[in-house]
């Protein structure tokens, strides 16, 4: 089959193939299974970003923090997302494609390339946008169709007029709001510690700062169902919606006082029903003792600073002698016989000349989780031993996960400041502030991921609208099965591998606490509603890596792990590229491969 030129029209070569259902039937059915790869990947990475803090903060363990995914994700992402098509693809069927066909493969070759990078990104523990992974296999498909010449720089070109996804566009996503997010979370943990933490009425003042908490966890709430969820079913005025949020905002303040008055007036009156004998008997003590203390207190507070300084710098340096210590004693051969441990040695006085044992110092690390390293004896096992042994170890791991840190890290747990007789204070709004961004993240970001899909399954029930370069194609919709099915095999993602991001955010990149991951919640859900009222670029990950690093400076830079932050911003970049590239050389393999047998 040739012609006069030695080449064949597109439209013969569709015609050859056969009936449309029947020769593209594969194609749909062979999205969907990945589609729901690529929720598992984008469930692994990018759901250990609100659930991160509070299992790094031993608030949760990873099981309970796998069951609220499932509560919040499922239905988030079925009814509370835009069933709309996401911009970016929508813009990207009306470009030149050979023909509806090679449209829904293009969508294929998106799904297989942004499903590759998550699941190496997750393996590399590189917290990655999945919308960003999409939009990069987006412009590698350009690639091929159109040439490097019609990449969109910002929104617009003379050729597209994307809504968001130019080079510039993806730049300002990695910068500007993880940016914004640090600085805020910076002032926030530091206002937090002169406020409340250092405070010695720490308690007092912890309860009247939680209402403050409740009511601007209530008030984020309702701002984005007002402005995201209810907008998909009516159209609201001004005016009513920042009534609603003042009015949530009073509400959550004055019914969380109210509670923590009642807890505050119960504590007091145990306390005083047990320390009213102690304070009868021990009055005329107490009062020489307060007449002592006051003449020496004005001397005593300039020593007392230079004194806790000085504890401060000697207890860094024990614990880094116990490090080198550990080590040395690592590298050198074991003893032939069995010493007896020195009773010395395994006691912990900060004034005695000898060595800290290194587990007994790093066990200020708040997590319940951590796994305490044992050397076994080797035994000889047979292959049934070893094959029930692998399956219980794999029992273990899926129902009974845990956090391992390494030493670096765990020495950076043990240097951070720490505030134990108040952080359990924080640990429900904490837990509130992670479900807040975990359905902020669900109607978002998770969601979007079967818009590739929705494309597909438009593509092929309706083929007649994309004929003519799908300029009459209308708005897409992408029904709630899918996307729930989605934020379903997302769940499942987080549930059976989301643990390496986890660990990863709560405690290997800076110290995790209750307050602390407060703080970073509540200024990544706050920066990400700003981000999208000024319909600017925005990604969960990238807000919450910036905030953590904010809330690390606030405590201490040299709290932050600053190479494994390079590391993430590297992963970033590498987004684009690796996305690009396998996209168009995957798409490019398979629209310049031959469609015909020449003769």
């Amino acid at each position: 089959m040739s012609s006069k030129e030695g080449k064949i029209p597109v439209h013969v070569i569709a015609g050859v193939v056969g009936k449309w259902r029947e020769t593209y039937r594969w194609i749909p059915i062979f999205g969907g299974f990945i589609t729901f790869a690529m929720a598992f990947c984008a469930g692994a990475n990018n759901i250990s970003v609100p659930f991160s803090t509070v299992v790094g903060s031993g608030t949760l363990t990873l099981i309970q923090a796998s069951v609220a995914a499932f509560l919040i994700y499922v239905p988030g992402t079925a009814f509370a997302s835009n069933s709309s098509l996401d911009a970016l693809l929508s813009d990207f069927l009306k470009e030149k494609q050979p023909n509806e066909g090679f449209l829904m493969w293009s969508s294929v070759a998106v799904l297989i390339t942004a499903t590759i990078w998550l699941a190496i990104a997750t393996y590399l523990e590189l917290p990655v946008s999945a919308q960003q992974s999409t939009q990069g296999a987006l412009l590698g498909t350009m690639l091929v169709t159109e040439g490097i010449r019609y990449l969109p720089t910002w929104n617009k070109n003379a050729n597209h007029n994307f809504n968001g996804g130019g080079l510039l566009w993806i730049f300002l996503e990695w910068t500007m709001a993880p940016l914004i997010a640090c600085v805020g979370a910076f002032c926030f943990f530091k206002l937090l510690k002169l406020i409340v933490l250092r405070h010695e009425n720490a308690e007092k003042r912890a309860l009247l700062f939680l209402p403050i908490c409740y009511g601007a966890t209530t008030g984020l709430l309702c701002l984005f169902v007002v402005y995201q969820v209810i907008p998909l079913v009516v159209t609201t005025e001004r005016w009513k919606t920042g009534l609603a949020v003042a009015l949530a905002t009073l509400s959550g303040v004055l019914l969380s006082l109210l509670v923590m008055l009642l807890l505050a007036r119960r504590r007091i009156k145990s306390h005083g029903n047990s320390n009213a004998s102690g304070e009868n008997s021990s009055s005329s003590k107490l009062g020489l003792i307060e007449s002592i203390d006051e003449e020496n207190n004005v001397k005593s507070n300039s020593d007392e600073e230079k004194f806790e300084a000085a504890l401060k710098n000697f207890m860094e340096m024990r614990v880094l002698e116990t490090v080198y210590e550990e080590d040395e004693r690592s590298w050198a051969s074991p003893p032939i016989t069995n010493e007896v441990p020195d009773p010395i040695l395994s006691a912990s006085p900060v004034g005695s000349g000898k060595a800290t044992p290194f587990k007994h110092l790093l066990e200020s690390t708040p997590n319940r989780l951590v796994r305490k390293r044992t050397f076994k004896k080797m035994q000889k096992t047979t292959s049934r031993e070893k094959l029930s042994h692998f399956f219980n170890e794999l029992k273990k791991s899926a129902f009974y996960p845990v956090i391992e840190y390494d030493r670096h890290t765990l020495v950076r747990h043990a240097l951070a400041e720490k505030f134990d007789e108040i952080e359990n204070f924080f640990g429900f709004p904490q837990l509130l502030a992670s479900c807040l961004l975990a359905f902020i993240q669900s109607s978002i970001e998770i969601a979007a991921i079967a818009s590739p899909y929705g494309a597909i399954f438009e593509i092929f029930y309706h083929r007649a609208k994309f004929s003519g370069g799908g300029q009459d194609a209308g708005p897409i919709k992408v029904t709630w099965l899918i996307r729930g099915i989605g934020g379903f095999a997302a769940s499942i993602g987080f549930y059976v591998w989301g643990w390496k991001l986890t660990q990863c955010l709560g405690g290997k990149l800076t110290y995790m606490s209750n307050s602390r991951g407060l703080a970073s919640q509540l200024c990544t859900v706050a920066t990400m509603i700003m981000m999208t009222r000024l319909k600017l670029p925005v990604s969960s990950c990238h807000v919450f890596v910036g905030s953590l690093i904010g809330i690390g400076i606030a405590d201490d830079p040299w709290n932050v792990n600053w190479k494994l932050f390079i590391k993430f911003l590297f992963g970033w970049v590498f987004t684009i590229v690796f996305c690009s590239v396998v996209a168009c050389g995957i798409y490019s393999f398979t629209i310049f491969s031959p469609a015909y047998v020449v003769p």
